[in-house]
């Protein structure tokens, strides 16, 4: 199993935490906002090793608003990776990533939030599951939106910690009340993420840099 291979399999474990419907705006104590999106197969690079394709990956997340304009939030996206072979080896990856925030609302329009997402590279060979350390990424960043019309509003997204990077622009258009449909297109970047030890030995590498870009959608429930 050569280095590209190796060092390719982890690329396809890339993802982003960045990537849920339209931000809950109102942080009354007890408004809840439960955020599920899709991300189809959207472009990976790992380092200066190539691009890879992707498989279709989910996105769940839940804000809680706290009162005098805080809320916490919670995200978790487990991307998986197509299967791809060497000739010899049966190859596919995922990329478990997690957020932990602390939202503070400065206006009607702008958000800045703070928190830690932690990243773990996962991936198999022939059956057998590789796991990487944990990193983890102290990130501050800022939402702002707009409303375009009574039922559509604009968004814009961005982030950035000592070893990760992310924006992402969005529509959200309220199909009632309480739900929100989302499209939105994003980036992340996540750098020095380990590999599994045995993995590191075989590619003579210890940690790469990811990236994922592209388009999703989803939805908002607020409650």
């Amino acid at each position: 199993m050569n280095k590209k291979v190796l060092v390719t399999v982890a690329a396809l474990s890339l993802a982003t935490s960045v990537g849920f419907a339209s931000p809950l705006n109102d942080f009354s104590k007890g408004n809840v906002a439960v955020d599920v999106s899709v991300r189809p197969s959207n472009d990976l690079k790992v380092s200066d090793n190539g691009t890879f394709d992707g498989k279709n990956s989910w996105e769940y997340g839940v804000t809680a608003g706290l009162g005098n304009k805080l809320a916490v939030q919670y995200k978790n996206y487990n991307p998986l990776s197509k299967d791809y072979s060497d000739g010899d080896n049966v190859i596919n990856g995922k990329l478990d990533t997690q957020e932990f925030n602390v939202l503070y609302k400065l206006d009607k329009n702008f958000t800045a939030f703070t928190g830690v997402n932690q990243v773990k590279s996962i991936y198999r060979v022939n059956g057998r599951d590789f796991t990487g350390d944990t990193k983890s990424n102290w990130q501050v960043g800022i939402t702002g939106q707009t409303d375009l019309s009574d039922k559509l509003v604009g968004y814009a997204t961005i982030s950035a910690g000592e070893d990760t990077n992310a924006y992402k622009l969005g529509l959200g258009y309220a199909i009632d009340k309480n739900l929100d449909f989302d499209v939105f297109y994003g980036q992340n970047k996540y750098n020095k993420v380990k590999y599994n030890s045995d993995v590191a030995l075989l590619a003579g590498s210890t940690d790469a840099d990811y990236t994922v870009k592209g388009f999703g959608y989803g939805v908002t429930y607020k409650f």
